[in-house]
This record gives C-alpha cells, sequence and structure tokens, in this order.
C-alpha cells in the first residue's frame, strides 16, 4: 500500500471507497472519485427535486450522486447512465449497499442515448469538462489514475454541455431543470448554452472554496422557451 501510494495512487483509490454526502462509495479504475465539490449538486438537487418526482443523472461514475439524493428522498426515483459498463457495474453495487435499488434503475450507453423516450423532472450531470490540452498538467494523482473518460471534455472543455443543453428540453417534463457541475472557469460559458438552448433563470452556485462549481437552468415546457 505504501508503494502505491509513493507512486501517486490516492488513498480512497488503494482502500478502494471513499465518502461522499456521509455515504461510503466503492471505486473502480472505471470511476472517478466522489470529491466534496459535487455534495453542492446534490444539496441543490434536493431543493429542486418535487415530491415523488424523478431524476437521471448522465455519466454517473460511482453513482454517488443519485444513490446520496435517493437516500435521503425516499419518495423519489431515478436513472443512472454510464457510456462505460464497468462504471456501471460499480454503481449498482453502491447502490444495493445503500438500499436504493428499487429506486434506481441503469442504462448504458452515451448521453441522451441511453434514456430513450422517457422525461424526467430534474437532469444531473458531473461531465467531463478539462480540456484535451490541459490534461497533462494535472497532478499525478489525477492523470494517472482517473478515467480518461471521465475527465475530457473536448477541446475546449465544453463537448458534453453542448449535448447536454441541446437535446435536454426533450427529456424534461414541463417545468423541470437542469443540475449541471461545471469547472472554476466555465460558469458564462456553460450559462449561455443554456440560455441559447431555450432554459430560463439560469443561475450560477458557488462550492464552499467560493468557486463557480452548478450552473442551474429551467426548462419552461414551452411557456416562454425556443422548444
Amino acid at each position: 500500500m505504501m508503494e502505491r501510494r509513493l507512486t501517486g495512487e490516492s488513498v480512497a483509490r488503494i482502500i478502494g471507497e471513499r465518502e461522499f454526502y456521509g455515504l461510503a462509495f466503492g471505486l473502480s479504475s472505471a470511476t472517478l472519485e466522489p470529491r466534496p465539490d459535487t455534495e453542492l449538486l446534490v444539496d441543490l438537487a434536493l431543493k429542486a427535486l418535487p415530491q415523488g418526482g424523478s431524476l437521471v443523472d448522465l455519466g454517473t461514475g460511482t453513482g454517488c450522486i443519485p444513490i446520496s439524493i435517493l437516500a435521503n428522498r425516499p419518495d423519489a426515483t431515478g436513472l443512472a447512465t454510464d457510456i462505460n459498463p464497468d462504471a456501471l457495474a460499480m454503481a449498482k453495487t453502491n447502490a444495493a449497499r445503500h438500499d436504493v435499488t428499487e429506486r434506481l434503475n441503469f442504462a448504458q450507453g452515451s448521453w441522451f442515448d441511453a434514456v430513450g423516450t422517457e422525461r424526467f423532472d430534474l437532469i444531473l450531470s458531473n461531465p467531463p469538462y478539462i480540456a484535451s490540452n490541459v490534461i497533462e498538467t494535472l497532478s499525478a494523482e489525477v492523470r494517472e489514475f482517473d478515467p480518461m473518460l471521465a475527465l475530457d471534455g473536448g477541446p475546449d472543455g465544453l463537448a458534453p454541455y453542448r449535448v447536454i443543453a441541446q437535446s435536454a428540453a426533450d427529456h424534461l417534463k414541463p417545468d423541470g431543470q437542469v443540475l449541471v457541475e461545471i469547472g472554476y472557469d466555465q460558469a458564462d460559458a456553460v450559462s449561455a448554452l443554456f440560455r441559447d438552448a431555450g432554459f430560463a433563470q439560469v443561475s450560477v452556485h458557488k462550492d464552499l472554496a467560493g468557486l463557480d462549481r452548478v450552473v442551474w437552468a429551467h426548462h419552461l415546457g414551452g411557456i416562454n422557451s425556443k422548444r
């Protein structure tokens, strides 16, 4: 274990799990480590989700986001998607560990390809948002051990947000909402993508470090929307 740590591998990966939102989540080579910054996404989702509401988490990894929400909202149901079957396997294990399996379904595929025609009250995602040419500058702990699929957001780091903003309205119920985690310097660009796609009341929320961390957008179901 000491030898692994000296290579830059994180303690969480060595012991095989990490705490998030008061729950322990198993890790694999196919998943990112849940990080405290992302807990803001869960906080906001718990506020946004209506009673008896449904959610979809795109690119779920360990499943920490939807599992944490459902563990705190026994009235809610959800769908967790990921392009990587190994990530989904870990998410299923974590869902069983925290007794939400009966309320959380899983689907493999790229973004909304895994969703079909289903509509939800809330769309969530912590997508890859690192620009491709920045990845080599990251710490060894991230660069060497985090899955590249979960890091690389394309040339400008915004590729996943374009997909989500363009298609989210087709998978939301009227008055549905979207919450996405962002990089500290992406608030203006990501907000603009959602406004251009017809979303309203687009707001930016800071994490405990005072950095822009989540964009929250509302879909008005055609009332004041371009769709």
